[in-house]
């Protein structure tokens, strides 16, 4: 299978059937709240067949389209800038405010009750294949029990970013099974590694065509690869991306059709979303927040645009020029925007661009507007002087009236290759590195760096940073070519969800979070000339970032709860 979707609508009974999933005819799948053993087993296959996939809402309640407000992780980094802080969003409040990150539980991120939670019915599923199995085609089954593994070790990956160890409970637990002491983090990766390992195995290449989005072995790989580096197992990294190549995975000739079409041969887990029409639960706010301001102008409904979250000068200017080299105020200032690489084009929205028509104006008394953050007033208008333009349809203003229904990527191939790259520098193979590095810059039109280049990193640069907790894991040269993999991660992945765990586990969160502010860029406009210039646009706060953030507290109420959990994490 070259892509796969997942076709996410409004949940039916339990008890209903189900024989095809497409556009005409949807199912609502959400994530089972209550397992009823007969109805789920002895009713055939189709009612079996719809409790697994019932399972895949796991995988769309991560998605950040689908939940802007808490999920949007980049806004807690350099790239991305939130300009709420007194509505909905909690992003600058965690960046600025210690107080906001409650070591009891119950903060924006914390996920560990509701991952047991998915975890627990997931186990209930494997409790009784056990009782079932043998009632069913084993070559049938084989699959879907390789999903539900799958989807398992998913809550599992979630939890184990957040707070390094946790408890493993693989079987479904009596309250005689309440106190379990804390696996190791080594030990909680290898847990979901191997149980990956076990479902890309058993998992097929394709999927009948009425199955169509469903989890295949491409997709199991390509996120085993994510798992690799996570865990710093570089041997799993390295060959899941080689396994992910060989049953699938590819590159999408041109970068912006990864984001205009559900169906890039790049996008290996999607999640698609649909409009009020269709189902109205099913759809999502994301332009709300992403769209410049000025389509308010334009666009047929009511709902008002906020633009909440718009990239920062750290991410904009991190692209290229087209040659290949750095871009610079102080060389390319006067015409900023002319000549970068094809990625920045795709990604965001820039004062000038073309949009649907007309010309993005985001200088001072521009249609598009740009505002200074405040403590006072949530902004209306971009207040970086850029727009995020990945998640946004073009010419298409039905999401005003219907809501929004751009689709999610949870994972595409470039992402598999970067996580090859990194695995290859800390196996000190940095030619095999530039490889995969170069396969993802070559289809962006980028010249491929090479090893002259990686020498060429400014020493600054990396100065005092180790990328991961290990000291002294890296030399001199695999630290600048770590450089260079970070900052393509940045513009290639940048806004999908990844800056602010990749700095987490580099252990780089303190030296680019921890008493910074972010950027942007404010425009004025004389006559037909434009003055640009660099602002903080943090306001008076500085962002805080300690430590102890590197693994999060346990919650409260579980190391109440279980006597055998042991010590909290380290500062908390």
């Amino acid at each position: 299978m070259k892509h796969i979707r997942y076709i996410i609508t409004s949940f039916l009974a339990a008890s209903a059937l189900v024989s095809a999933v497409s556009c005409s005819d949807v199912l609502d799948i959400q994530s089972p709240t209550q397992y009823q053993e007969g109805t789920i087993w002895e009713s055939g296959k189709e009612n079996l067949d719809m409790y697994i996939t019932g399972h895949y809402g796991t995988l769309r309640d991560e998605s950040q389209l689908r939940s802007p407000n808490s999920k949007y992780t980049d806004a807690l980094t350099d790239i991305i800038k939130s300009g709420d802080w007194n509505n909905a969003q909690r992003y600058n409040r965690i960046m600025s405010q210690e107080s906001e990150i409650k070591p009891e539980g119950g903060w924006l991120l914390d996920n560990w009750s509701g991952c047991y939670d998915r975890i627990k019915r997931d186990n209930e599923f494997f409790n009784d294949l056990k009782k079932y199995e043998n009632d069913y085609d084993a070559e049938w089954l084989k699959p879907r029990v390789a999903e539900m593994r799958f989807i398992r070790a998913y809550s599992y990956f979630l939890l184990i970013r957040m707070y390094g160890g946790v408890v493993i409970r693989d079987e479904l637990d009596g309250p005689e099974q309440n106190d379990k002491s804390r696996s190791t983090e080594e030990k909680s990766w290898q847990f979901v590694i191997d149980e990956m390992s076990k479902a890309a195995e058993d998992l097929p290449l394709t999927w009948p065509a009425e199955w169509h989005g469903r989890l295949t072995k491409a997709a199991c790989y390509g996120f085993l690869s994510r798992v690799g580096v996570y865990a710093r197992n570089w041997d799993v990294a390295e060959k899941a991306a080689d396994k992910c190549k060989e049953t699938g995975g590819k590159l999408d000739p041109k970068f912006s059709n990864v984001f205009n079409s559900i169906w890039s041969p790049e996008n290996l887990i999607s999640i698609e979303f649909f409009q009020r029409k269709v189902a109205a639960s099913l759809c999502h706010q994301a332009d709300l927040f992403f769209r410049p301001k000025g389509d308010d102008l334009t666009h047929p409904g009511s709902a008002k645009i906020n633009a909440w979250l718009v990239p920062t000068s750290e991410y904009v200017d991190a692209f290229e020029m087209k040659d290949g080299s750095e871009f610079s105020w102080s060389t390319h200032g006067s015409n900023p925007y002319k000549d970068r690489d094809s990625r920045f084009y795709a990604s965001i929205l820039y004062n000038g661009a073309p949009w649907e028509g007309r010309t993005i104006e985001t200088f001072e008394t521009g249609m598009d507007g740009i505002q200074k953050f405040s403590h006072a007033e949530s902004a209306s208008s971009t207040v970086t002087g850029y727009y995020l333009k990945k998640f946004v349809t073009e010419n298409d203003h039905s999401w005003d009236l219907e809501g929004s229904n751009h689709f999610d990527i949870l994972l595409r191939y470039a992402e598999v290759l970067l996580n090859k790259a990194e695995a290859l520098v800390y196996k000190n193979d940095l030619n095999g590195a530039l490889v995969a590095l170069n396969e993802v810059r070559t289809r962006a039109g980028q010249p491929a760096k090479t090893l002259t280049d990686v020498d060429a990193v400014n020493e600054d640069k990396v100065k005092g940073s180790e990328y991961g907790p290990k000291k002294g894991e890296l030399d001199a040269r695999q630290k600048k070519m770590m450089c260079l993999i970070e900052k393509e991660r940045v513009v290639e992945l940048g806004g999908e969800g990844f800056r602010y765990w990749d700095l987490r586990r580099w252990r780089r969160s303190m030296d680019v979070l921890n008493g910074t502010n972010a950027h942007g860029c404010w425009i004025t406009k004389q006559g037909d000339h434009f003055d640009y210039r660099q602002i903080n646009v943090d306001g008076t706060d500085k962002r805080i970032f300690k430590e102890k953030y590197y693994a999060f507290s346990i919650p409260l109420a579980e190391r109440t709860k279980n006597k055998l959990f042991g010590e909290n994490n380290p500062g908390w």
